[in-house]
């Protein structure tokens, strides 16, 4: 779907797109909290309001949330993924959702003290709205009986046709639902006081006394092992009433009668409940929870789905590369003077075991397209590609992809591990639709881009019938005797029998580590098939091996529209900025240095990368050569808080105490008071014999953090002196 705004004239155009939707799940372990006690007002929506249509799920993050911005965000969005029209003004769902409450007040509220939507049938008038028709049955024979008639959509995995009963309990009061199995027959007739007049009239007669036909029925009663009192009630029923009431009270399913459908129909009772639940997909509410935080205040968050695919690949370089791509379930731009544009934002997080951050970054995608180019959008799914270079280790790989022309996000998470490259392994395949053999590697390096080869993976793995199916895959570690005898070997499997086998030898491939195989599927007929690719040697023995599933069709596909994000060279010491940073974050202080090193001698000029190596070098209490690095900054006039603050952590560290004075106040200009800075003023003002300026410095601290021990100590022995 394309949403296009036009500025100018302040008209909105929905256009819609061929774009495939599939949304990802990805796992979120929410903590365990009881339900807080929520203002009034939030009380009343979840408890009053929504109680009906809200989700399980919709309603356990609800109660997650901790302020009522957070919850007035979440009520937003929880209509507008209802909202049939959500480009228009106008949310028809929530209009129609109230004046059904307002109408349930009103109309079956009079003869119980409940509320008309407490009630059962102000319930289901709320979560299905107005019956098809309504058969009402009043006799002296039975109770007040309602039977309402729905039509449901199998297509969200309701009964095409069912209807719901209503009764009256001993014939006053609220109407109440009536279930096959739990209530029988018997719960709608008044069977003590009617029994004995039908019985006189020989209604209810012994079944030699009965007609063939009824004796025949009777038979087939006894056979279900029914209560005597409700095969009698059914009698009563058919006999006083009719075949449609009587066809009710065994069936929920118009049509179909008899007490072979108790079991079902009392199953879609409780199923009918669940309805409003299939017409929304609640996976925006834990989306909603994990990224509330980083939402911007002062708009809705509007959850779309996504596909997604990670892959790691190594470079000719040696570095390994996080490729990515990802395809919104939706592209909104604006439109103002024949351009159409959209902003759109990715923020990636990579967290290791212990849930540290080792990599974040965030990026903005502006986008500019011509008319003719919108056009091809419209029946073109839109891939975000993009990559960075991270450090071997395993990690949670979570991505937010924003626009922030409507404000919608969508996410993934994925667990992904980025080997060494020594020891011997294979990577996952890669199974792609389109490669291109002659990508300039020199200028720049783009996602999934492998020296001179452009993969463009298929992100679903499905394949035209008489496509090219093109494999790539890495090895690492390779010993020379496998690159002179290994086998590689693709064997397809159509279920559990192999389909198709090829071998090639290894020294026939460009390279040893990268693998690109060509296979036709001429003779690939549509269905599900798997691929296993095997590293064997001369005798056959395996070594190494992969499967990957992917799917053969003769649906055509919407075409693609690719925006790939570019990186530096990969001789750019970018790339030893970032291992550094990673590294440094990781703990691993030697391994930070050298990269960062790298990086500063790349590019020496940059205040970035010369503060990244002096952190490094301060943690191995290298403060000369920290001084060496920053103070030429300093001297170029580069104001930076961090550059102040590390000049002064050095000059006090190498006893220039004056000096340190001079760089931490110029930190604290840029920042504010900052407890660990003032602590440190003091700390030199007192070895310099300044007990005055050190009292006011540690004062100040103490105001901010008035919690410091150690400092309050001081300034008592200070006080006392």
């Amino acid at each position: 779907m394309i949403n296009v705004r036009d500025k100018k004239r302040k008209m909105k155009l929905k256009i819609t797109s061929a774009i495939l939707l599939f949304v990802f799940i990805f796992p979120f372990i929410l903590y365990s909290k009881k339900n807080p006690d929520l203002p009034k007002k939030f009380q009343k929506w979840i408890k009053e309001e929504v109680v009906y249509i809200i989700t399980p799920k919709e309603k356990e993050v609800f109660y997650k949330l901790e302020t009522d911005r957070e919850r007035n965000l979440f009520i937003e969005e929880f209509w507008r993924q209802r909202d049939p029209t959500p480009t228009t003004s106008r949310n028809e769902f929530k209009e129609e959702h109230y004046r059904r409450i307002e109408y349930t007040d009103k109309k079956f509220g009079r003869s119980t003290p409940l509320k008309g939507w407490r009630t059962d049938r102000g319930r289901f008038y709320i979560m299905l709205g107005r019956p098809s028709n309504v058969d009402r049955y009043i006799s002296a024979d039975i109770y007040p009986i309602e039977i309402w008639y729905y039509q449901g959509n199998p297509g969200l995995g309701q009964a095409p046709n069912f209807r719901l009963l209503f009764f009256q309990k001993f014939g006053a009061g609220e109407f109440e639902l009536y279930n096959p199995l739990a209530d029988g027959p018997k719960s709608l007739v008044p069977f003590t006081q009617r029994l004995d007049v039908l019985s006189k009239a020989k209604s209810i007669s012994p079944l030699a006394e009965r007609s063939p036909q009824d004796a025949e029925e009777l038979q087939r009663l006894k056979a279900y092992n029914l209560d005597k009192r409700d095969i009698d009630a059914y009698m009563i029923i058919k006999s006083s009433i009719g075949f449609m009431l009587a066809e009710a009270v065994f069936s929920n399913f118009p049509g179909r009668s008899g007490p072979e459908q108790i079991l079902q129909s009392s199953m879609l009772v409780g199923e009918v409940e669940t309805y409003p639940h299939k017409k929304v997909n609640d996976d925006y509410a834990y989306e909603f929870l994990e990224h509330k935080a980083v939402v911007e205040v002062s708009y809705s968050v509007y959850y779309m789905g996504n596909q997604s695919k990670v892959s790691i690949i190594q470079d000719p370089s040696g570095i390994f590369f996080v490729n990515y791509i990802i395809v919104p379930e939706t592209l909104s731009v604006d439109f103002y003077q024949d351009k159409y544009f959209s902003d759109l934002k990715t923020s990636i997080r990579l967290t290791d075991a212990e849930g540290k951050t080792i990599f974040q970054r965030g990026r903005n995608v502006p986008l500019e397209l011509r008319k003719d180019e919108l056009k091809i959008l419209e029946t073109s799914s839109f891939f975000l590609y993009d990559s960075f270079p991270m450090i071997p280790g395993n990690y949670t790989f979570n991505l937010l992809f924003e626009n922030m022309v409507t404000k919608e996000f969508t996410s993934f998470e994925k667990k992904i591990s980025v080997p060494r490259g020594e020891n011997l392994k294979m990577s996952p395949v890669i199974l792609s639709r389109k490669v291109n053999r002659d990508s300039p590697y020199s200028q720049s390096n783009r996602a999934f881009q492998v020296g001179n080869l452009q993969l463009y993976p298929s992100i679903n793995n499905k394949f035209l019938e008489k496509d090219n199916l093109f494999l790539f895959f890495q090895i690492y570690g390779l010993k020379q005797r496998l690159k002179e005898e290994g086998i590689l070997e693709f064997t397809f499997y159509s279920g559990e029998q192999i389909f198709q086998t090829k071998h090639r030898n290894i020294n026939e491939y460009k390279n040893s580590r990268d693998f690109l195989e060509e296979i036709l599927l001429d003779k690939f007929s549509p269905g599900i098939y798997t691929v296993e690719v095997s590293l064997l040697d001369r005798e056959g023995r395996k070594y190494l091996s992969e499967r990957k599933a992917l799917s053969v069709t003769t649906k055509p596909f919407p075409g693609s529209w690719v925006v790939a994000q570019t990186n530096p060279p990969a001789d750019d010491p970018y790339y030893s900025y970032i291992l550094g940073n990673q590294f440094l974050n990781k703990g691993d202080i030697q391994k930070a240095q050298e990269e960062l090193s790298k990086a500063y001698k790349g590019k020496p000029d940059s205040l970035d990368y010369a503060l990244s190596y002096a952190r490094a070098l301060l943690i191995l209490k290298e403060f000369q050569r920290v001084r060496e690095i920053l103070i030429p900054f300093d001297k170029a006039g580069k104001e930076n808080f961090e550059l102040y603050y590390n000049l002064g952590k050095t000059s006090h560290e190498l006893g220039k105490l004056e000096e340190a004075v001079s760089y931490y106040q110029k930190a604290l200009s840029h920042k504010g008071n900052v407890v660990e800075i003032l602590n440190s003023i003091g700390e030199c003002y007192f070895a310099l014999g300044d007990n005055k300026q050190a009292l006011q410095a540690w004062k100040k601290s103490l105001e901010i953090n008035p919690k410091q021990e150690k400092i309050k100590k001081i300034i008592e022995s200070l006080k006392e002196k």
